[in-house]
């Protein structure tokens, strides 16, 4: 186990620690923080992200497991890294090779979710584990595909336990449909959700053995299962699967948080144009599980994208269901931190009132949770109000107590008893808490200013000195080989490569020199402006080509800030004063003649030119060219946030062929919120997934600026002539005073009142044609 740590990956490092961290789990030294501040004495927990510290430190602290279970679950998690390392070797190696089936695969074990979701208690006997086998090339690229779903029931003690199971193959014939005999006396057959009776158990005689050994002749070696939420379904019949699709994972809604899945339901309803079920209906594993593969096969045979727009309809559906969950949230409670080895029966006296329990066993030796269900608000808030104890908020901000439990073996257990929604009023936190929080604030502050002691400062001094040394890669395009990044300086170096924190966004590289010297002589000779990063750090934007001809963007930045203000050349000084010079002269002469002239020269410069925007990051830009015909160039310009989209400028040589090309994208074109025409265009990918994103212009069509330029001078020609009539008549009032004129007075008050009807009827052609305009563009936006 030391070995296969300390020859691991920093990533999988991290991941095992944040995972030990979430599960509440200790070593011999304690928790994390506790062990930071036992192994470092200078900074102790103040620096406690995993993914600040050193390999070293993070095998130190892993190394402090010495349980049985602890060491089960490390080595369990160590296998889904090498797992995934496998698939991303294989698509490296041979990227051509990768089976649209494989590439589901892949999307699924690399997900941020998989190592905390998907690392079971396979251990234990009663585990069914399926393995790679030796072959495990031949396995990789194996497409024999099941997929499963299973109904669950809540016991008399609260736990969950599995009622029906449903398994499909690839040519959607039922292979498996049973019911299963609880180990347990059930308390909620939830059969509005489940579809399951009582009256069917009592003629089920199958145990989830049972079902593990039916299953185990379609799980052979290279079947991938299939399932949404499947880690749930493999917790409940306890099989350890290597090679899995998630649904909920794979598909995903176009800005939806990560945290937000998609139903089943909804993403039947946007791939394949179909419900699962009506709403209200109960489950039906068999369906669930034909539903789950269709998906699947849309995205295998079909290129369907993987990524979604969902629909208005969703939108107010995925509200409601948030409201709903909110409104059930009030008559529950949640029971958290319970130590595994705590009965869930006895889980019982840690409230007053009636209630039903649903316990979540652990995941491998760590803490167990339960959901608390009362008939009402009022219910849940005064057996909140009973547990002894200082009311305290969670990191979401949730009120929660922590209560002291007495088995009846006679020891004590200590967890925490929490609200599922926010208070309609503040917490109020009794006086004692409040200044625990205002003395743990001092403390605090007291840290941040010890961080600077005599050896900290030297500590800084020696980390300031090795980083003028070294230079630093950053927003490196995710599918940018790392390799190619020796193209980018010159000089002799070494690479240390950063992977992305975030799926499919940028990644790093630092990158280190014999000296000084070298490095500043190897920034010097990187083309371009020297700029402040936010922090002051001197960088530049560098493009370069890759091998497969395409162009990419990033930023060189130094490490550490020059000894002496900039250390520019004289001429780059001079030009960074003449262009703080030129930025102010910009602002006082933005009506000028000049300014008007270049904007009018950038407006015909846009004219030849397309925005591709809205582009997924798992678009590999040379694939841009089959969504536009014609002869063009393509300018890639990197995402603004990280892990979203990125876009691109096609520019062509004259207006009529960015016009023409523009004509001949498929689709109807809509005007986007600054009233540009634009279309969608749904493409497939040389991978066999399908994508999306919008083809958009750079000026507003001539005659749609006409229009609205016309309306706008004719409303301010009105506007003139009514002053203007208005002037004259109080001059002739003025002048009737002083001699007899009613009768002149009279005809221009006529004058006056049949103007004053036509620029009215005038009005409200223009209201008219301005409502016609905002329903287009509402209609675009949609």
């Amino acid at each position: 186990m030391e070995h296969k740590l300390a020859t691991a990956e920093k990533k999988l490092l991290v991941d095992l620690v944040k995972l030990v961290q979430k599960r509440g789990l200790e070593g011999e030294n304690g928790g994390w923080k506790e062990f930071l501040n036992v192994y470092d004495k200078k900074l102790g927990s103040s620096l406690s992200d995993p993914a600040r510290r050193s390999n070293d430190v993070l095998v130190a602290f892993l190394l402090t497991f010495k349980k049985k279970e602890d060491l089960q679950l490390i080595a369990r998690v160590m296998q889904c890294g090498a797992n995934r390392e496998l698939i991303e070797k294989f698509k490296q190696e041979t990227p051509d090779k990768e089976t649209p089936e494989q590439r589901l695969v892949r999307l699924t074990i690399t997900h941020d979710d998989y190592p905390g979701n998907y690392t079971f208690p396979s251990y234990a006997e009663d585990w069914y584990v399926t393995e790679l086998g030796k072959k495990k090339s031949k396995v990789i690229k194996s497409t024999r595909m099941l997929s499963i779903d299973c109904e669950m029931v809540t016991c008399e003690d609260g736990s969950q336990a599995l009622v029906r199971v449903g398994a499909v193959d690839r040519d959607l014939k039922v292979v498996l449909d049973k019911f299963v005999k609880p180990d347990k006396p059930v308390i909620d057959y939830k059969t509005d959700i489940t579809g399951v009776t009582a009256e069917d158990l009592e003629r089920a005689t199958l145990s989830v053995a049972d079902i593990q050994k039916k299953l185990r002749r379609f799980l052979s070696v290279g079947t991938i299962l299939v399932g949404h939420g499947l880690h749930n379904d493999l917790q409940v019949l306890r099989i350890d699967h290597a090679r899995v699709i998630d649904t909920s994972y794979v598909f995903e809604f176009v800005d939806a948080p990560k945290t937000q899945r998609p139903s089943l339901n909804n993403l039947c309803k946007s791939v394949l144009g179909q419900e699962v079920r009506m709403d209200g209906a109960a489950h039906n594993c068999v369906h669930d599980a034909a539903a789950a593969m269709k998906l699947v096969l849309a995205a295998v045979e079909k290129g369907a994208a993987t990524l979604i727009q969902p629909t208005e309809e969703m939108m107010v559906a995925e509200k409601r269901r948030q409201e709903a969950r909110q409104e059930a949230g009030k008559a529950q409670l949640f029971l958290h931190k319970i130590p595994h080895d705590v009965p869930s029966e006895e889980l019982h006296g840690v409230l007053s009132g009636n209630f039903t329990l649903v316990v979540k066993p652990p995941k491998t030796g760590g803490y167990s949770t339960a959901v608390v269900d009362f008939s009402s608000p009022e219910e849940a808030n005064e057996a909140f109000e009973n547990v002894e104890g200082d009311v305290a908020k969670d990191k979401s901000g949730l009120p929660q107590k922590k209560a002291v439990l007495k088995l009846s073996s006679g020891l004590a257990v200590s967890l925490f008893v929490r609200k599922m929604v926010q208070d309609d009023s503040p917490c109020e936190i009794s006086t004692s808490e409040r200044a625990r929080a205002e003395e743990n604030n001092v403390s605090s502050k007291r840290q941040k200013t010890e961080d600077e002691t005599e050896e900290t400062k030297e500590a800084t001094v020696n980390q300031r000195e090795a980083d003028k040394t070294k230079l630093f890669l950053h927003k490196i395009p995710h599918d940018v080989p790392s390799q190619e990044l020796h193209g980018v300086l010159n000089g002799d170096f070494t690479l240390d490569v950063k992977p992305p924190k975030r799926k499919g966004g940028y990644y790093n590289a630092v990158v280190d020199f014999n000296s000084p010297e070298e490095a500043n002589e190897a920034f010097e000779n990187v083309e371009g402006d020297v700029v402040k990063d936010k922090t002051g750090l001197p960088q530049k934007m560098v493009v370069f080509k890759l091998s497969s001809g395409s162009g990419v963007s990033l930023y060189v930045r130094k490490m550490v800030h020059d000894d002496s203000p900039g250390e520019i050349s004289t001429t780059k000084r001079a030009r960074t004063e003449e262009s703080n010079m030129s930025s102010k002269r910009q602002k006082t002469e933005d009506e000028s003649e000049e300014t008007k002239e270049a904007n009018a020269k950038q407006r015909e410069a846009d004219k030849t030119k397309l925005l591709l925007h809205k582009i997924p990051l798992n678009v590999p830009s040379q694939e841009l060219k089959v969504v536009i015909t014609g002869q063009f160039t393509l300018e890639v310009m990197p995402p603004k946030r990280k892990g979203r989209y990125y876009n691109a400028v096609v520019t062509f040589n004259s207006p009529e062929e960015a016009n023409k090309a523009f004509e001949k994208v498929k689709g109807e074109a809509v005007k986007e919120k600054g009233g540009l025409a634009q279309k969608m265009v749904a493409f497939k990918l040389s991978s066999g997934s399908g994508a999306c994103l919008y083809v958009r212009k750079m000026v507003q069509d001539e005659s749609e600026e006409t229009k609205e330029a016309n309306a706008n001078h004719c409303e301010d020609d009105h506007l003139k002539e009514m002053e203007e009539l208005k002037e004259k008549l109080k001059a002739m009032e003025f002048a009737i005073s002083c001699e007899g004129h009613s009768k002149e007075i009279e005809e221009l008050k006529q004058k006056l009142n049949a103007k004053e009807h036509q620029i009215q009827a005038q009005d409200k052609i223009i209201a008219n044609l301005k409502m016609k305009l905002e329903k287009k563009q509402s209609k675009s936006r949609s």
